[in-house]
């Protein structure tokens, strides 16, 4: 319902879009990849295909990622072809080439539209292939995959922006990047390097413009379209072809010219361009050391090929050469006379640049490859209809040029995150930027909530509970660059430094004055508690969410002395920029399979929700929410979502603290029952300690807040709210605290008694976010009773996708034989079969003693440690919640300490049971990786672990509370994801991975 609202909302904000609609309207949705099973195999455990692919789509801000069919023969790839629409054929060969060369040839002789891509296996299969073979023409292109799995990508954007760039040019004055190549090696690997390097920069251009998330897919689809050359011949056609729009040449020195390898092709092709376009930017890449001198003295770049900062080196002759970098204005000599980074500085330096400048570029068309390189098509056009004879004078252009900007300033005026100013801080709905470049996924997140929020509304209860969302400052990620590159920290830091040094080095070194004049600001017009927050490039993405890896700081902001609040407030921002190299985020990386130095960090700054009691701050209700329920009861089912409701802040929430759990539609409904609800109720909560004014943040992140008893929340006007009163005469929850009794959280009068529309107001949420965002999602959110406007509010902190990655799997445990498994549950997350795991290590349940769960997270630690240096995956069973911040709750460790698990089980003890981990910041990366995550409650008939059998084993390793078994054979995991079941098999059926890897074997 409230999503079809929104839908209208949003359908008239659109109704005057501009060209960005028209471009790229050919998009490759269906892949047919043809190679034999072992390939597909390979392939798919690499993660090169489906999960690379939306990985990098997501990352890339991409939409629409296409859907992989794999035919396995000749024969099946034939009648697949026929029987379905494809857009994109990828012909995988090994060391025989003939028979997707034949394959190639029949496909196209069905349909000679469609691309077909050769792709060999490795460069050892593609130096069997001659290239003068005549069966070649049936392919569209070679590549080669080298097991580098983004190559996908830039396989499927070569072929779309082959297709489309003779409609975007004409419509939308796309620009054009040509690429010269001959060597299939070479460009398989620069493609997708040189294609990241456009996206990157053109989302630092659109997040400087400061535009709304939903309108950013749009200004995606006008990026400069990248077309590959292999010969001179090729290269001067496409040159002539698209030479209005070429915005740039990338060639190499030594290619075919004239049907023979020629070493000095690129030179001549330089000379070329010259003739017609002696201003177009060119960039030549060699091996050959003595080419940078001749391009050089030709007024053209040089990049090494063997260069190890490639993707760096393109991205600064991007922005220094290509409008993506500020505008230089240059006087008739060349000379630098000043230099725009963005709109508003552009606007302010037209009226003060002398007149010969102006001609200059003019001239040359820069000021309207500026606006394009921006996205301001339409602007752009107009400007490339006008020449210097059109104006009488100089003035009259700069004029014209002004009333421009000033219309395409208007044109972006609905929306728009802002450069921050005083005159915003009116409104908590507010954000605004200190510093440019992209705001991280976490940063986008927000900003799509703002998007969503201000095109969406409650009528039935906007006068009982409000939706917002705090006021907020983003710091984007270029002041994370200049912070390392101007204090000499790059290397130190992305070379692998002793994390306490670099902490120490990080907050020694400065801020920008900008950043800092910027903060001094902020902290005149706010006197609220503030979160220092992340927003990694790779948080909150679909596939890997990065959740808790970094740092977060809830700073009290209450010291007399401005200066020292501001301090305070440059200290979270250095600290947080430095728990991007702590040894949790380096493992993580490394489970994760990315590269440390790609990632980014831009910094959120919000207003903490919440109310002052007393020397205490926090919100009387947070927690998370999911639309989607992993192991729903009675009636319930998956779509009707959980949310994890809980007193104070919600770190308590997100680190594993005990919550209180309902279905937002069914409210009233009782998931647990009233003996369970009163065991593991919510017993402290946490909050910020505003008398601790000057909090030690180097010694973590909680330096500024406090762990309390709930018994400090009593008597606050909310309380009532929030608890009930145990009756112990009657054994029975009596709603309030007018009773007396142990106090339980479970939030009565809201939920069952309506005081406030909570629960319809999270479903409604919920039902917009997973709607507009395609996917199942999860919300943060904080309720504060006591707003200015009178009204309750409910803030939403962050929305991230949760992970649903279905594998063709089935466990049926009513026919699961007890004697053959170690273990068995209805309760699971995890897709897939695994027959490659021979160590187990778990918890010994006879000497378990929640007192000592520290001890244990050190010595699941040492395991962890020892196996991975084995190269060996191990399951890991204990009892209580794996990574809770409560360790009277399970075992506290970080993801760090068990990144070697393949599979963790949360396993109820006589007499110690507890909730799993559902909601955690622990459970999100633990899920997000397919590391299996079980549950084994204690009264299920079907659910069990057979530790008669483990306890049976000889250990390979004991410490004093955990065992290590190894077995001689590999165990069998089998994990269905579509009904949360999962077993764990003493032998598997055949071994069907590296027993010392971690492949798995998906049926």
């Amino acid at each position: 319902m409230y999503f079809n609202e929104l839908v209208a909302a949003y359908d008239q904000e659109r109704r005057d879009r501009n060209i960005f609609h028209d471009l790229m309207r050919y998009r490759v949705r269906e892949i047919l990849l043809v190679a034999s099973l072992y390939d597909s195999f390979i392939l798919e455990t690499d993660g090169a295909l489906s999960e690379q692919i939306y990985g990098e789509y997501y990352r890339l801000n991409l939409t629409s990622a296409p859907r992989v069919t794999c035919a396995y023969s000749p024969e099946s790839a034939r009648d697949t072809f026929r029987s379905a629409p494809f857009d994109l054929v990828i012909l995988m060969a090994g060391m025989d080439f003939d028979v997707p060369l034949a394959l190639a040839r029949d496909l196209k002789a069905v349909r000679p539209e469609v691309p077909v891509i050769l792709l060999a296996m490795n460069n050892s299969s593609l130096a069997d292939l001659d290239p003068k073979r005549p069966e070649l023409r049936y392919a569209d292109r070679v590549f080669v995959w080298n097991g580098y799995s983004k190559l996908f990508v830039g396989m499927i954007k070569y072929v779309e922006d082959l297709r489309n760039v003779d409609s975007d040019t004409r419509t939308g004055l796309v620009r054009v990047v040509l690429l010269v190549e001959d060597s299939v090696r070479y460009y398989s690997r620069y493609l997708p390097v040189l294609y990241a390097v456009v996206m990157r920069q053109i989302q630092t251009l659109i997040e400087e413009e400061q535009l709304v998330e939903t309108y950013k897919v749009l200004r995606m689809r006008g990026r400069p379209k990248i077309l590959l050359a292999t010969s001179y011949e090729e290269a001067v056609a496409l040159f002539e072809r698209y030479e209005p729009y070429i915005l740039t040449v990338i060639s190499d020195v030594r290619y075919s010219c004239g049907g023979a390898e020629d070493p000095r092709a690129g030179f001549k092709l330089l000379d070329h361009i010259r003739e017609s376009s002696p201003d177009l930017p060119v960039l030549i890449q060699s091996s050959e050391s003595e080419a940078r001198t001749e391009a050089y003295r030709l007024g053209a770049g040089f990049i090494s090929k063997g260069s190890d900062s490639l993707a760096r080196e393109l991205e600064k002759f991007f922005r220094e050469n290509l409008g993506f970098g500020p505008f230089i204005f240059r006087g008739p000599d060349g000379t630098e006379l000043a230099r725009a980074r963005n709109m508003e500085e552009f606007e302010e330096l037209l009226l003060q640049v002398p007149s010969d400048s102006l001609l200059l570029h003019g001239k040359r068309n820069h000021f309207s490859a500026w606006l394009t390189a921006r996205g301001e098509i339409r602007f752009a056009r107009i400007l490339r209809n006008y020449r210097i004879d059109d104006f009488s004078d100089p003035q009259e252009m700069r004029a014209f040029l002004l009333r421009i900007l000033d219309d395409v300033r208007r044109s972006k005026s609905r929306g728009l995150i802002p450069n921050f100013d005083v005159s915003l801080c009116g409104d908590s709905n507010v954000m605004a930027r200190l510093a440019a470049g992209s705001v991280g996924g976490k940063g986008r997140g927000l900003m799509f909530l703002k998007s969503l929020i201000d095109n969406m509304a409650f009528p039935a209860w906007e006068d009982k509970l409000e939706v917002r969302v705090p006021f907020t400052i983003f710091i984007g990620i270029d002041e994370f660059e200049r912070f390392l590159e101007s204090n000499n920290l790059w290397s130190f830091a992305y070379g692998g430094g002793e994390y306490e040094e670099i902490r120490r080095r990080f907050i020694a070194a400065p801020l920008s004055r900008d950043v800092r004049e910027g903060l001094r600001r902020l902290l005149t017009v706010t006197d609220k508690p503030l979160a220092v927050r992340s927003s990694g490039l790779f948080e909150d993405m679909l596939m890997v969410p990065f959740s808790g890896i970094y740092d977060t700081y809830l700073i009290p902001n209450s010291h007399p002395d401005p200066e020292q609040r501001l301090r305070q407030l440059e200290d979270a921002i250095r600290l947080t920029y430095a728990s991007l190299f702590s040894p949790k985020a380096r493992s993580y990386f490394e489970a994760a399979r990315y590269k440390i130095d790609e990632e980014r960090m831009a910094i959120v700054i919000q207003e903490v929700v919440g109310t002052r009691r007393g020397r205490w701050f926090y919100p009387p209700i947070s927690g998370t929410a999911q639309s989607h329920n992993y192991y729903p009861v009675a009636y319930l089912k998956p779509e009707d979502g959980l949310c994890n409701a809980a007193l104070g802040l919600g770190r308590w929430v997100v680190e594993g603290g005990d919550t209180f759990r309902f279905a937002p539609g069914y409210p009233k409904l009782e998931i647990v029952a009233q003996e369970h609800r009163v065991a593991s109720s919510q017993r402290r909560f946490i909050a910020i300690d505003l008398d601790r004014a000057v909090p030690d943040l180097l010694s973590g992140e909680d330096a500024g807040l406090a762990e309390l008893d709930i018994e400090e929340a009593e008597g606050t006007p909310e309380f009532p709210l929030v608890a009930s009163t145990f009756d112990l005469a009657d054994r029975r929850l009596v709603p309030g605290v007018s009773a007396r009794g142990p106090r339980i959280l479970d939030f009565a009068n809201i939920l069952q008694h309506d005081a406030l529309p909570f629960a319809q107001v999270v479903e409604a949420v919920l039902e917009v976010g997973a709607n507009s965002m395609g996917i199942p999602i999860e919300i943060e959110y904080a309720v504060n009773l006591e707003e200015a406007s009178g009204i309750p509010a409910l803030y939403l902190l962050q929305i991230k996708p949760l992970i649903q990655n279905i594998n063709k799997v089935a466990v049926d445990l009513g026919a699961v034989d007890r004697e053959e498994c170690i273990l068995a549950t209805d309760r699971a997350m995890g897709n897939g079969r695994d027959a490659s795991i021979r160590d187990v290590v778990f918890v010994v349940p006879e000497t378990f003693d929640p007192e000592s769960t520290l001890e244990i997270a050190q010595e699941i630690a040492q395991l962890n440690d020892s196996l991975k240096e084995q190269g060996r995956k191990y399951i890991l069973i204990g009892p209580g919640r794996w990574g809770t911040r409560d360790r009277h709750l399970g075992i506290p460790v970080s993801f760090m300490q068990i990144s070697g698990a393949r599979v963790i089980v949360e396993a109820d003890l006589e007499g110690f049971r507890v909730e799993g981990s559902l909601g955690s910041h622990f459970f999100h990366n633990v899920t997000s990786m397919n590391i299996g995550y079980f549950t084994v409650p204690w009264d299920s008939r079907s659910a069990f672990v057979n530790w008669d059998y483990l306890k049976s084993r000889t250990p390979e390793r004991r410490t004093a509370h955990c065992v290590h078994l190894r077995f001689e054979e590999p165990l069998e995991i089998l994990m269905d994801g579509r009904k949360s079941s999962a077993a764990v098999k003493k032998t598997a059926a055949a071994l069907t991975a590296d027993p010392d890897s971690d492949n798995i074997a998906c049926e």
